[in-house]
């Protein structure tokens, strides 16, 4: 078996492009073509796509085989095309393949054709050369950067890639057969876990992870996992070792803008279906404003020398709610109540009778006790009214106020008997 890969440059292939724009995604496989005239050019193909790619991350390698099923030597040509939607931007797909001689991967030169409901990358692999009932593999990979190295586009993107490969032969260009596979573009993903709602200005730092996962099939490089927080804040990470790292605040093109810190470092990397967590500790200056702030984790990937500009994936941010310490001094919720006695004496000032004391409620179902008669003595000088001495009562004194009140009243009954017997007296 012989065979040779050599590359030329690629043109567009009406063709394919009309096929890939009818036949539904999925996975395609079309019967060969019918024979050259003297029936020796024939081939088939198998296309073993990967199902998914990194968004912006590095390409997945494949392979495709060609079998010979001619009766001579053939040399075939391997038509590439890729199809997604509108608002790709250029450089955002990437083809490569392996030289069989020296195992360097080499790219496959794309055309890129923008459309209003499509975009197309198309190119060729020329000189695939196989032997008659001999079967060569081609080694491939397909990624989707979204631009080039440090270099990355901020916007665009697409869910998936259908890429479409066709079977040819350089002197016929007859469509020997055709596969398409739909490859799904996956993103890496930044959360954050366990953060505290509150904070304190000027206290104790609150702690929580910085999860960033990477469950595609491609590595990532040129990779910035960014925590976005406020300008009062200070960000550590926890090391390897146990200690903590300060991490520098990095400002983007506008000062103002609030500050990142990068969690790994600039241009750090994550291998396909890794996950790295990050211990975070984040603290408040005592002029940190009142009230919610939010802290946000964003990925940037082919990040060029101004930070923050690349091909961008935000995650879940959280708010956090800045308070004041809290007093450690208790305070006094001694409470007066009617049961509780006044600590200010009320004066009663009525020389004719005793009123009641405005702070100073009755007590419920206690009445004045009845007077007792005073009989005068016949011929006895009438007894001197009895002097009343109301002192200042407090809570304590309410249910001697009724018995004040009836002896008051006593005495004036007294009086009065006297005072009636003297008249019956003096008229008699």
């Amino acid at each position: 078996m012989s065979s040779t890969i050599r590359t030329r440059s690629s043109r567009r292939s009406v063709v394919v492009a009309a096929t890939l724009g009818v036949l539904a995604l999925g996975t395609l496989a079309l019967p060969a073509q019918a024979a050259s005239a003297d029936g020796s050019t024939t081939g088939t193909l198998n296309v073993q796509a990967p199902s998914a790619v990194g968004f912006a991350g590095q390409p997945v390698a494949f392979t495709e085989t060609v079998t010979n099923t001619g009766t001579r030597a053939t040399t075939y040509t391997l038509v590439l095309q890729t199809e997604t939607g509108p608002g790709t931007p250029p450089h955002a797909i990437t083809i490569d393949h392996k030289d069989p001689s020296n195992g360097t991967w080499t790219p496959v030169p794309l055309d890129f054709y923008s459309g209003a409901d499509e975009a197309t990358y198309n190119g060729m692999l020329n000189g695939i050369t196989v032997a008659p009932g001999q079967t060569v593999t081609v080694d491939l990979r397909i990624g989707a950067p979204m631009g080039l190295p440090h270099d990355g586009a901020s916007n665009g993107g697409f869910p998936s890639i259908t890429l479409g490969s066709r079977l040819t032969t350089p002197d016929t260009w007859d469509n020997l057969a055709e596969q398409f596979r739909t490859i799904a573009v996956d993103p890496i993903t930044t959360t954050l876990t366990h953060v505290p709602a509150t904070a304190v200005a000027g206290g104790d730092p609150i702690e929580f992870d910085a999860v960033l996962a990477n469950p595609t099939p491609s590595a990532y490089v040129n990779l910035g996992n960014v925590l976005f927080t406020d300008l009062h804040a200070t960000v550590r990470i926890r090391t390897a070792d146990g200690t903590w790292t300060t991490l520098p605040k990095v400002t983007g093109t506008d000062p103002a803008d609030r500050p990142g810190v990068y969690l790994q470092g600039r241009d750090s990397t994550i291998a396909a279906g890794g996950t790295t967590t990050t211990h975070v500790r984040v603290s408040y200056d005592t002029t940190t404003p009142l009230g919610a702030t939010t802290i946000n984790p964003c990925l940037f990937v082919n990040e060029g020398a101004t930070p923050f500009l690349g091909t961008t994936n935000c995650g879940q941010g959280a708010t956090i709610n800045i308070t004041t310490p809290t007093s450690t001094t208790p305070t006094s919720t001694t409470k007066t109540t009617a049961t509780t006695a006044s600590t200010t004496p009320v004066t009663h000032t009525s020389v004719t009778g005793v009123e009641a004391a405005t702070d100073v409620k009755p007590v419920a179902d206690v009445k004045p006790a009845p007077a007792t008669p005073v009989v005068p003595t016949p011929g006895a000088p009438a007894a001197a009214p009895a002097s009343v001495s109301v002192s200042a009562t407090t809570d304590s004194d309410s249910d001697a106020i009724p018995a004040v009140t009836a002896a008051v009243l006593a005495v004036l009954a007294t009086g009065a008997l006297l005072l009636g017997g003297r008249l019956r007296r003096r008229r008699s």
